[in-house]
């Protein structure tokens, strides 16, 4: 009778009391290589980041205020800092890069490898299997990329643009904050405007019910004049319902949970971004030029440079190179080293399509940028028009203020309560004029804000 034969891999089939010897030994091996390697203080460091961005993602959110204060975006941007979606996934994506950026550096370093494996051959006796144990160490070594290193530029480039890329992302994160809050605000100031009007119109009823009675207006006219009173009051109902929806998103991006917690609108933007500088030159080159996004563009033009010298390096010549080195319980130690030279007489094309879209892609980086400085001179002159016009409704409802001051006082019984109105109407622009100057000069604060990281969550978590 014919024997069957077939090789089964399994990794934990049974083995002899020195195999298993032989396993053990192994894997401790391998535990001490492991062991020996020590981590990056940049690695440390952003561990530290994970942890800490995990316990504030577990801790509950702080309880409101016991005196019932409401938060301003000073406090909203605060509890956002530590706790808001935006700013930790700002946080998650530095972190991803430094890791990622660790890897390619570790890739310089040999590495140490283990296997522990048994090989069962079956015969045809399901009770008696042959079976060999082996052991397999081996050691890797990319030795062009330890010894060359082509991507150094590329490497530092990467160190650089890391930290740049997270504060522009806080940044952005800062600005969705702001922009919601100014909705909020935004939506109080309708608010407001609707129950002035619905007053304005009360005070018209009490008019026109007078001039019925002594039958110089006609029941219609009261009735019509009711109705608007309703659909104002509906109206205002809406817009609260609005009001509390957009409190509840706003205290979702600050971290908060929703309800609990009240808002106050129409606070000052200042205090709010006091870390940032204010902008002092009328000039919009002389503002981009000290900004975030103008240093991150440059790094990326950098980036895409250093690419393109890799890519040309490649064209002439490519070198591969490793040492494995592999030590086998029944074969023994056996030492390789190998190196592959590939002149550019089979490769030229490749190597040559390599440059070339290294350098689209740098011409398309370059064309990106200056795209980019197009659109912040358009934004910072849209807000210096924004601001100009602000001004001029200022002073007109200033003007509209003092008016109606002076025609409440002259004005007779009858007259009083529309004219009071129309003080309270006119207060509330010069209050939505002054906030709106103040929410486009916090929008052109942030737009000309130099690269600066304004907070450092390992050393605040951990006191270091």
């Amino acid at each position: 009778m014919t024997k069957q034969r077939a090789s089964l891999s399994r990794p934990q089939a049974r083995a002899g009391p020195v195999s298993r010897r032989a396993m053990f030994a192994g894997v401790a091996l391998l535990g001490a290589a492991a062991l020996s390697g020590c981590a990056s203080s940049q690695l440390k460091e952003t561990a530290q980041r994970i942890d800490v961005m995990a316990a504030e993602l577990e801790a509950p959110p702080p309880d409101p205020p016991e005196d019932g204060a409401a938060l301003g975006p000073a406090d909203l941007l605060a509890h956002a800092n530590a706790r808001g979606k935006d700013f930790m996934r700002a946080r998650i994506a530095r972190a991803r890069a430094v890791l990622d950026l660790n890897k390619v550096k570790s890739a310089r370093y040999p590495r140490v490898s283990a296997e522990a494996r048994q090989i069962s051959t079956f015969t045809g006796d399901f009770e008696a299997p042959e079976s060999v144990s082996n052991i397999v160490l081996g050691v890797n070594w990319d030795i062009s990329r330890a010894l060359l290193r082509l991507d150094r530029k590329t490497v530092k480039v990467a160190g650089r643009l890391i930290p740049v890329q997270y504060q522009v992302a806080q940044r952005n994160a800062t600005r969705e904050l702001i922009d919601t809050y100014n909705d909020y605000t935004a939506l109080e100031f309708q608010r407001e405007s609707v129950s002035l009007k619905r007053k304005g119109l009360q005070c018209r009823v009490d008019d026109k019910e007078v001039e019925v009675a002594l039958g110089n207006a006609s029941a219609l006219e009261l009735e019509t004049l009711k109705d608007e009173i309703d659909a104002a009051r509906r109206e205002a109902m809406a817009v609260s319902r609005s009001l509390a929806s957009k409190r509840d998103e706003l205290l979702g991006l600050s971290g908060l949970a929703e309800g609990g917690y009240a808002v106050a609108p129409g606070r000052s933007l200042t205090d709010a971004l006091e870390d940032y500088p204010s902008v002092t030159s009328e000039d919009a080159d002389a503002c981009f030029a000290r900004s975030g996004k103008k240093r991150l563009e440059d790094l990326l033009v950098e980036a895409a440079a250093a690419q393109l010298a890799i890519a040309r390096q490649s064209r002439f010549t490519r070198l591969t190179t490793s040492i494995p080195s592999f030590m086998t319980q029944t074969g023994g130690f056996n030492l390789q080293f190998l190196i592959s030279y590939v002149l550019p007489i089979i490769d030229e094309g490749d190597a040559l399509r390599l440059t070339q879209q290294a350098r689209l892609t740098l011409l398309d980086t370059i064309l990106t940028a200056r795209d980019n400085r197009r659109a912040f001179m358009s934004d910072f002159d849209s807000l210096k028009l924004g601001i100009a016009g602000a001004e001029s409704e200022l002073a007109a409802a200033s003007s509209v203020l003092a008016r109606s001051r002076t025609l409440l006082e002259s004005a007779d019984p009858t007259e009083r309560c529309a004219a009071a109105n129309d003080v309270e109407k006119a207060r509330a622009d010069v209050r939505a004029a002054r906030y709106k100057i103040e929410r486009l000069k916090a929008d052109l604060r942030l737009l000309c804000a130099p690269p600066a990281e304004r907070r450092d969550d390992v050393t605040e978590a951990t006191g270091e």
